[in-house]
């Protein structure tokens, strides 16, 4: 695999994780929308997923369905897999589905470009991470000077180093990065191309498994960890469903929500719901139970709370304009973008 090297500029802010709703996971997420898998039971929605195949972040969602929460709850929900979080935002303005998870920063977008949809759950932190197979780089400040895989310049892994490097005093003329995308990145650290890379839990656990013996992937440092208020998706709903009679709908589908993360998060589950993600994102349960636990560690499926902070929520709107990608006089409020009644109302806080 020949990979290209180049000195890329690190551009936007560490905040805007996405361009314009884009929201990207690890694995290939191929093109096109995908037929949904449904839950069975009554009251149906068409509920977007990002990532064909879905992204170990949807894994919450497979979860409530696998388990039958949403059909205890009288819903018949369809998980429907798109491309990008951009797309599964097109589709929940349209109307052709219900809802769907979408990247913060873009639904900070959508919202400044006329959307009416609100948020009424998080799932906040991110899960980008640093990794390397190179003895000598285990700090952020010894990745001065090396060359740094990510996705491609100005996209999310390439946002997130910069969000990274940030906090030891590192900028965008401190390394070269190469542009290599997805799967690509695990082969490249395999391969021994690349000796650093942004990468999600499941990424470095593939690493990990696949490697030559004798050689580490070790973990440096994860932008949650640096940036507590850097906030990741949300799920999403028009707004106007929420006004009308689809509200109970809504309020009973964050509720089985709820009973998949408390499901996820018990110790005893660890190799079924690691069953479950390896069938959503199609890794080995080898890989997707080795990555589990950080996912849970990062939280994020919060265990307490709606997950929408709203020092985290201002803090991606301020990010959207600091960065261009949003003008400040269009930009929402948090008021704007959130909706808390609904997590309220089904989990009676």
């Amino acid at each position: 695999m020949n990979i290209p090297r180049r000195r890329s500029a690190l551009v936007g802010a560490a905040t805007v994780l996405a361009l314009v709703g884009v929201l990207s996971g690890c694995g290939d997420s191929g093109s096109g929308p995908a037929a949904g898998t449904a839950s069975g039971g009554g009251d149906k929605m068409t509920i977007g997923v990002p990532g064909i195949p879905p992204i170990f972040l949807n894994t919450v969602m497979y979860v409530g369905e696998k388990q039958g929460f949403f059909k205890d709850r009288g819903l018949d929900v369809t998980l429907r897999p798109l491309t990008t979080g951009a797309d599964v935002g097109r589709a929940v303005q349209s109307g052709e589905i219900q809802g769907g998870i979408i990247g913060t920063p873009g639904a900070v977008a959508l919202r400044a470009t006329g959307g009416s949809v609100v948020s009424v759950m998080g799932f906040p932190k991110p899960t980008y991470l640093l990794a390397s197979t190179d003895p000598g780089v285990s700090t952020c400040e010894a990745v001065k000077g090396k060359t740094v895989a990510v996705d491609a310049v100005g996209a999310p892994k390439a946002l997130a180093l910069a969000g990274m490097l940030k906090s030891c005093g590192l900028g965008p003329k401190d390394v070269s990065t190469i542009n290599v995308g997805g799967p690509p990145t695990v082969d490249a650290l395999v391969a021994g191309q690349v000796k650093v890379a942004v990468l999600h839990p499941d990424e470095l656990a593939t690493v990990r498994e696949k490697i030559k013996p004798g050689t580490k992937a070790e973990e440096i440092m994860t932008l949650a960890g640096v940036d507590p208020l850097e906030h990741y998706t949300v799920l999403v709903a028009p707004k106007n469903a929420l006004d009308g009679a689809a509200r109970a709908q809504w309020v009973d589908l964050v509720a089985a929500i709820r009973e998949s993360v408390a499901y996820m998060n018990d110790p005893a589950n660890l190799k079924e719901v690691a069953a479950i993600a390896s069938g959503v994102t199609k890794a080995p349960a080898s890989v997707t139970e080795a990555a589990l636990p950080k996912f849970l560690s990062l939280g994020v499926w919060p265990k307490s709370g709606d997950g929408l902070d709203r020092a985290a929520i201002e803090h991606t709107i301020e990010g959207a304009v600091a960065a261009g990608n949003v003008p400040e006089q269009k930009a929402p409020s948090y008021d704007d973008m959130v909706d808390p009644s609904v997590f309220a109302d089904a989990t009676g806080k």
